[in-house]
């Protein structure tokens, strides 16, 4: 398994941070007050535990300055108790207000998760299936999953830090350079020192907690894929192949993630050390700079003052490798997401398409193509042809000549290479996408079964039709009476994929759907290939009523899907090199005599 080496550049870096503030922007112009609460109530609420320190300060000093008579304080004099007062006051409102942070914080978090989260989603129900092709579906998920809930997290443990690192800081020195400028720029070269230090420290950790995180989506990715084709491990009995695969996969992660703990360890260690040197180091340089040229009680004011404010300041040491941490972890979960986010559909649809009405004919005007992930092979090569309103038509040959990329052709799935797909001698790329496809039904050789209730699949997508009307289409499809037998009938949940039915019984679900839809074009792609003889016998006669006034295209082998329809046309990989009804063509030289000589077609 292979890991992107670690891009240092600074550009790079630049760029990353300044896509992660974008996302963060889009996400506080959908949630304006809840980021404005979010700011107002935090830099009060640092304040607040701020000003805790000015409140002992100064009550020592009331109590150490001419007895009990108080001090001046801002041109007020001020007793002792006057600040006992005002600093319960302070503790009360810090109750409140660290309550309304943590809401407000706690909202803001999930909002950005749920912002990218959706749109993420949007843009993966979007995109043109070929990017399914090109990319792995358990890394896709983990991106989705884990990057939006981590960005989430991740700026609040950024922004929610440095607002009390620097409100604090900020209000802590003002607070000593009015007291002792001179004590004041010891501290502040001292804390700049500490600073550089641990920024040091950070940027390699930063690059191995990056890898790590690279390898454990890779192998998040791995797991999805190997547990969503578990069928195929347990039919192999490669259960514990698979284990030790595991176990040489989570090796490789554990190397990188020990090089992490050891980076943060080593990080936390000398950032809270330092930290909690600075009260001494304030009390040293008072007893250094003034021991012999204060009375006692003026000192033992001044070393208060500073050992309370250098223990405040000490939070926003110990903050810093937090939200640093946090912004690093923010910027790589957005540019994971920017991954989804950046990719480019190869569908185009133009603005105001032209609604497509009834579907009267479709015409393949030489129409060639390649799959968009394998551009040199030629899939289906120049062909053309007419389907007419009220007619049905067959594709036959050998595989891989290109019969369901006709389906998918119809479908949108992909553009054409060259030619044209013509609705109504309409380009299909310049008609109403929508309007179109819900004229269209398909059912396909591996049914498509959503988790949800039977029900549920039944009408999806006609989510405006009755129940009545699902269960009279599952009558038609011969899956209602096996509907019934579920332990909760039409509300049993079916697993993921359909995991509780058979291939014929999904098939036969799917069909039901068709059903359902009642459109104007069928497309059937091997619809009946997993039925038995009988059941398809069944459903074949309620497909042959179904078809009767639209247009048809079936994509079958079996003689019995095929011998009905109007026109079959046989495809090789020259294109089309027969057309004709069923008992022209199995009486004519070539290939679909051929084919139905041998039984293929049987």
């Amino acid at each position: 398994m292979k890991v992107k080496k670690f891009q240092s550049d600074k550009a790079f870096s630049v760029k990353k941070f300044s896509d992660s503030f974008k996302m963060i922007g889009e996400t506080i112009k959908h949630n304006p007050w809840t980021f404005v609460g979010y700011l107002i109530f935090t830099v009060i609420d640092s304040i607040l535990y701020s000003s805790i320190t000015i409140v002992v300060s100064q009550m020592t000093k009331s109590l150490t300055t001419d007895g009990q008579k108080g001090n001046n304080f801002l041109g007020l004099s001020m007793q002792w108790y006057s600040w006992a007062f005002i600093g319960l006051a302070i503790l009360m409102l810090i109750v409140v207000f660290d309550y309304l942070t943590n809401v407000f914080t706690a909202l803001f978090s999930k909002k950005v998760e749920i912002y990218l989260r959706i749109k993420a989603l949007k843009k993966l129900v979007e995109i043109d299936i070929s990017y399914y092709s090109k990319n792995q579906l358990g890394l896709i998920m983990s991106r989705v999953i884990n990057d939006s809930q981590g960005s989430g997290d991740s700026f609040n443990d950024f922004l929610l830090n440095l607002l009390f690192t620097s409100v604090s800081f900020t209000t802590m020195m003002v607070f000593m350079y009015m007291i002792d400028p001179l004590m004041a720029s010891i501290i502040f070269a001292i804390f700049l020192t500490l600073v550089v230090i641990v920024w040091v420290l950070f940027v390699y950790y930063r690059r191995a907690i990056i890898i790590s995180i690279d390898v454990k989506q890779s192998i998040d990715a791995d797991i999805t894929d190997r547990l969503i084709n578990i069928r195929a491990i347990k039919a192999n009995a490669a259960e514990d192949r698979e284990t030790m695969r595991n176990k040489e996969l989570h090796r490789k992660y554990d190397e990188k993630l020990s090089r992490v703990i050891w980076l943060q360890s080593s990080l936390t260690f000398f950032s809270y050390t330092f930290a909690w040197s600075l009260p001494i180091v304030a009390i040293i340089s008072a007893m250094g700079l003034y021991g012999n040229s204060m009375d006692g009680a003026e000192l033992t004011n001044l070393i208060v003052a500073f050992a309370s404010a250098t223990n405040n300041i000490l939070y926003s040491l110990m903050t810093l490798p937090v939200w640093m941490r946090g912004l690093t972890k923010l910027s790589n979960c957005i540019m994971r997401l920017n991954h989804i986010y950046d990719s480019k559909s190869l569908l185009e649809f133009i603005d105001n398409p032209q609604k497509v009405g009834d579907i009267e004919t479709i015409t393949f005007d030489k129409v060639t193509f390649n799959y968009p992930e394998s551009p040199t092979k030629k899939i289906l090569p120049e062909v053309s042809f007419t389907f007419e309103k009220n007619k049905s038509y067959a594709f036959v040959g050998e595989t891989g000549v290109g019969k369901s990329t006709i389906a998918k052709l119809l479908l949108r799935f992909y553009d054409v290479t060259s030619g044209e797909l013509l609705i109504n001698g309409k380009n299909i790329k310049k008609i109403d996408h929508v309007d179109y496809l819900n004229k269209v039904g398909y059912v396909e050789q591996e049914p498509q079964i959503l988790y949800g209730t039977v029900m549920e699949n039944l009408k999806y997508p006609c989510f405006d039709k009755t129940d009545e009307e699902a269960i009279a289409a599952a009558k038609k499809a011969k899956i209602h009476n096996y509907i019934e037998k579920l332990p909760k009938g039409y509300d049993t949940i079916l697993g993921e994929r359909g995991f509780m039915f058979s291939g014929g019984q999904k098939q036969r679900l799917v069909i039901a759907r068709l059903f359902l839809k009642d459109p104007q074009l069928l497309i059937l792609d091997e619809a009946t290939s997993a039925l038995d003889n009988v059941v398809e016998r069944e459903i074949q006669s309620e497909l042959d009523k179904l078809m009767v006034g639209r247009t048809t295209v079936v994509i079958a082998h079996r003689l019995s899907t095929i011998k009905n329809v109007d026109e079959i046309i046989v495809l090789d990989k020259d294109g089309v090199s027969q057309k004709g009804s069923f008992d022209e063509l199995k009486e004519k030289e070539g290939r679909f005599k051929k084919l139905y000589t041998i039984g293929l077609m049987k």
